[in-house]
């Protein structure tokens, strides 16, 4: 390590050797010049018997002169008995208590990427909506219970939003529970506050005759939207799910979805029934070049995205004025427990951890049983669903030439 007097000529002329080196002043003990093999200059100071090091700056960021006097300001502190380097590093210890808008941008990094897009979408946006407006600026570790309360207060009475105050509340406690088990805060405030909207769970499926008229919407429809319709009807999986069919995860009649695209998280078989195998026989002809049975028409090679515009028309042309598309799913599960599907089996063509029992030991065992069981209840509730449309079309056509 040479030791020179060290000079403002000196550090600006000096030419790179292709090596780190350090240069020590002569007139300051310990202080020092460290140049790297590139020539980036950063002066320093070596102190006590360990040879302990601070770092004080970059050149020519800081001059010479002045990186000479911060080195013996920090002699005298050394002489003192004080540590520089170690009173350096536990101030940057010393963090900035973390705010609710850090948490949740931590929360949307490192946490929503584990969920499903639909949904990691819909939590961002609750997020950005709600939660970062109101409480962003409030320390983590300070939020309140009373804080909380007036949020949810305010989006399920103020703004007249129940259901909206009640996924907020869980969002926020998932927050919560993400920076507790990273020990960003000691404890989840959330815990402990009941939902404040009132929720009633919609039971609506449809009639005979209503299924008749809505069908008869299905064929109104351009495809793929008509076959795709039909299919949440005749299946009854979910529409996120359906959307997604792909060529490939159909073999044998038997419809495999991955466990990335359903919403229990687990691989789902679901053994197509017969007007189910009808469908995709008649879009084969349309999307059985994409990879995806009910493909896109503006989009190459993707799933049809929305089908909010098309879910419109069905509810003008059906007549049914409170249409609403989940409800295909359960009239569907409805009609299959009316022909006496037993639950257990119910829950399996759902794909409803609840309806099915399952827990984590009898998911892993019983992922690939009642299959015989499944597509007899799927056969019973199509021939149902074919008597309903030709049996109320044979009607119809009576009532016609009566008049």
């Amino acid at each position: 390590m040479p030791k020179m007097k060290l000079t403002h000529h000196f550090l600006i002329n000096y030419q790179p050797s292709g090596k780190r080196i350090e240069y020590f002043d002569s007139l300051v003990d310990g202080f020092f010049v460290r140049i790297t093999k590139t020539g980036k200059k950063s002066f320093g100071l070596a102190y006590g018997s360990k040879g302990k090091r601070y770092t004080i700056g970059s050149f020519p960021a800081i001059g010479l002169a002045d990186a000479r006097d911060v080195a013996k300001k920090l002699k005298i502190r050394v002489a003192l008995g004080e540590d520089p380097q170690a009173d350096k590093i536990a101030k940057r210890r010393e963090q900035k208590p973390l705010s609710v808008l850090e948490l949740s941008e931590s929360y949307k990094e490192r946490y929503l990427p584990k969920l499903k897009s639909s949904t990691s979408a819909d939590y961002k946006r609750r997020i950005d909506n709600y939660i970062v407006p109101t409480l962003g600026s409030i320390p983590a570790h300070n939020l309140s219970r009373r804080d909380i309360i007036k949020l949810l207060e305010n989006i399920a009475e103020d703004q007249g939003k129940p259901i909206q105050s009640n996924r907020v509340r869980s969002i926020l406690s998932s927050m919560y529970s993400f920076a507790v088990n990273r020990a960003l805060v000691e404890h989840n405030p959330v815990k402990g506050i009941k939902p404040l909207g009132k929720e009633n769970r919609r039971k609506r499926y449809y009639s005979e005759k209503e299924i008749l008229s809505i069908w008869d919407a299905f064929n109104e429809e351009p495809e793929p939207y008509r076959s795709l319709f039909k299919m949440l009807l005749v299946c009854g999986q979910r529409s996120g799910e359906t959307r997604k069919m792909k060529w490939e995860d159909i073999e044998n009649g038997i419809w495999t979805i991955p466990e990335q695209d359903t919403k229990a998280g687990r691989k789902h078989r679901i053994p197509l029934p017969f007007l189910a195998l009808d469908i995709l026989k008649n879009i084969s002809d349309i999307s059985g070049a994409s990879d995806y049975v009910f493909s896109s028409p503006v989009l190459n090679n993707e799933p049809i995205a929305w089908l909010q515009k098309a879910s419109g028309r069905v509810k003008n042309n059906s007549g049914i004025k409170d249409f609403r598309l989940h409800d295909l799913r359960r009239t569907a599960a409805t009609y299959l427990a009316s022909l006496r599907t037993e639950r257990t089996v119910l829950g399996k063509i759902l794909n409803h951890k609840g309806l099915a029992g399952d827990n984590q030991v009898t998911a892993v065992y019983d992922a690939f049983d009642y299959m015989k069981e499944k597509k007899e209840a799927l056969n019973k509730w199509n021939h149902k669903l074919n008597e309903i449309l030709n049996y109320n079309q044979k009607q119809a056509k009576i009532y016609h030439m009566k008049r």
